[in-house]
């Protein structure tokens, strides 16, 4: 790890056993949360973290030499397009102090996070942004994006008539814990930008605890389907069933469960998160009793190893392209030559040669699970190039289903 100057009291290193009490009410005064996680949360999270990387940075000029920033990461394995699994270096609980702003401190925490990163020789860094105006100066860009939706049941007539019997039933804890983490891997293998859950996160993840929820708001119900699965709570207040989770690994799953979410008694409206382009208005007769209440950025991505990044994808078109590739933070800048065989499989290295188009490495990455399209990246002025060229980009990056993460960490 590099040492701070001398003179510098801001100190970064790892951090200590008895240090996790203090980096949790940083965690919860930097997210505006009402108290820091609970004791058996913290024990868990801090297994998630200690299989990757945890830096903190402590002010030894001040009384109690108190942590005034944190960052750490852990493996999450992510679907990239033609469905390879890449392990990501996820990026998670980033917070600086309102006190010590304007200091560096994020960009110091991030370097030496980059350096660890290198030399594990991880292909890309994810993570999900509280902030949308941060991240991009350190190469990450927006890759993923869900839909807000809000469904009032009388509205959701479905164009087919319903089963004689329901293929979906609630499960008990048994049940859930054999059934539900199976079904979720099966689908994130099969959806660009899913996160296959590692073994670790389940417990957490299916734990009813009572500081994610308020005083109105009831306990989790869990859906089960032989290829799926949704978890929802209602929120007695509005009487809303608020979606938390949900998977669907064939269209038949995504149909039976959403038919069963609509028709839930006493229930006022459901809401959920959903991939912008999922299905469910399509199965209704009335497209629009499907509200489109939001659009989030949901998963963003950093691409670490440009060679690797491009060989671990399949593409939609053969091609040959090569990339004049801007980094203001790390070492990936320079001209890398995409060849795309007419099998979609490619290979990638750096080049001498002349660069067909000019990109900087967080545009790179939000175009890398095809969120982004090619032409509206152009059309923001952040490719440089030929129409030709760009168009080829655009056809070689194609995706015929938009990347959807599923998981916040």
């Amino acid at each position: 790890m590099s040492e701070p100057e001398s003179n510098d009291p801001l100190s970064l290193e790892r951090p200590r056993g008895t240090d996790w009490p203090e980096i949790l009410a940083i965690d919860a005064r930097a997210f505006a949360l009402p108290k820091p996680l609970p004791g058996d949360e913290m024990i868990e999270f801090r297994n998630r973290a200690g299989e990757g990387d945890t830096v903190v940075i402590r002010d030894t000029a001040s009384d109690g030499q108190p942590i005034v920033a944190v960052s750490l990461y852990f493996p999450v394995p992510v679907t990239v397009p033609g469905g390879g699994i890449a392990t990501t270096a996820g990026l998670s609980w980033v917070s600086v102090s309102a006190t010590h702003r304007r200091r560096g401190l994020l960009r110091r925490m991030l370097t030496e996070q980059y350096r660890t990163w290198r030399a594990h020789d991880l292909p890309f860094a994810t993570l999900t942004a509280s902030e949308g105006g941060i991240y991009e100066r350190f190469g990450f860009g927006p890759a993923a994006f869900s839909h807000q939706i809000r469904v009032e049941p009388p509205a959701a007539d479905f164009r087919t008539p319903a089963p004689a019997d329901s293929r979906v039933r609630y499960g008990n804890q048994e049940q859930i814990a054999k059934h539900v983490p199976a079904v979720h891997a099966r689908w994130a293998a099969g959806r660009t930008g899913a996160i296959t859950r590692p073994d670790t996160w389940w417990p957490s993840i299916m734990a009813d605890r009572s500081f994610r929820r308020n005083s109105q708001t009831s306990g989790l119900h869990y859906l089960l389907h032989a290829d799926g699965y949704a978890a929802y709570r209602i929120d007695a207040r509005d009487k809303t069933a608020l979606v938390g989770d949900f998977v669907a690994a064939t269209p038949q799953a995504h149909t039976d469960l959403w038919r069963v979410l609509t028709g839930l008694d006493l229930v006022s409206a459901v809401k959920a998160s959903i991939p912008v382009d999922d299905p469910l208005p399509l199965k209704l007769r009335n497209a629009r009793a499907v509200e489109v209440q939001g659009r989030s950025d949901e998963l963003w991505l950093s691409i670490l190893d440009v060679v690797k990044a491009l060989e671990l994808r399949t593409y939609a078109a053969p091609g040959d392209l090569v990339l004049d590739i801007a980094d203001g933070f790390g070492d990936r800048g320079g001209r890398y030559r995409l060849t795309v065989a007419d099998d979609g499989t490619a290979t990638a290295a750096r080049t001498d040669d002349d660069a067909h188009l000019a990109i900087d490495i967080a545009a790179l990455s939000s175009l890398y699970l095809g969120g982004i399209t090619v032409r509206q990246m152009a059309a923001a002025g952040r490719i440089d190039g030929a129409d030709d060229d760009v168009a080829l980009l655009g056809a070689m990056l194609a995706v015929d289903v938009a990347p959807f993460s599923g998981t916040f960490f």
